[in-house]
């Protein structure tokens, strides 16, 4: 899998690809988060471009994700660099339910290799069991349960070997 850090070029693909998640989760009557938040300006706001990859196997983008080195909203007690922290994990809608959302665990799991960090984290909603499944079979282990910004959240760790 080739990961790409997001760059001027391509941040609008970058955001598309979660806009095109928000809405269709939004169509199943799972709405995680609003397409309003997901423009390339909103994004820009509470992210650095570096944080952004976009993910891609014999040319086709796969998906993509925000991986941080620090998250001091969720996981306030760590330091910079403890962990590597991911966020909006979207496959593209071709390419799901073909396991691309473990590969690009995978991935994110090869960036926190090449910085010897030894611990991906994420959160995840509560009430969100089909998603939690899906962490939990990636190999993540709940750590706890948090309500951070409004939100009744599960705290998730995995150890990289």
């Amino acid at each position: 899998m080739e990961i790409v850090t997001v760059s001027e070029d391509n941040l609008q693909l970058f955001s598309n690809v979660l806009i095109e998640a928000a809405e269709w989760l939004s169509s199943i009557g799972k709405p995680m988060w609003k397409a309003s938040d997901l423009s390339t300006q909103k994004l820009l706001e509470k992210y650095s471009i570096e944080e952004m990859k976009l993910c891609y196997e014999n040319k086709s983008l796969l998906g993509v994700y925000i991986i941080q080195w620090l998250d001091p909203l969720f996981w306030p007690e760590l330091k910079k660099d403890d962990s590597g922290y991911l966020h909006k994990l979207a496959v593209c809608r071709e390419h799901s339910g073909k396991e691309y959302g473990r590969k690009l665990i995978q991935s994110a799991e090869q960036l926190c290799k090449e910085r010897n960090i030894k611990w991906l984290r994420l959160n995840c909603g509560t009430y969100r069991q089909k998603l939690r499944n899906f962490y939990e079979n990636a190999g993540f282990k709940m750590l706890d349960r948090v309500f951070v910004d409004n939100r009744d959240q599960i705290r998730y760790i995995k150890e990289i070997v």
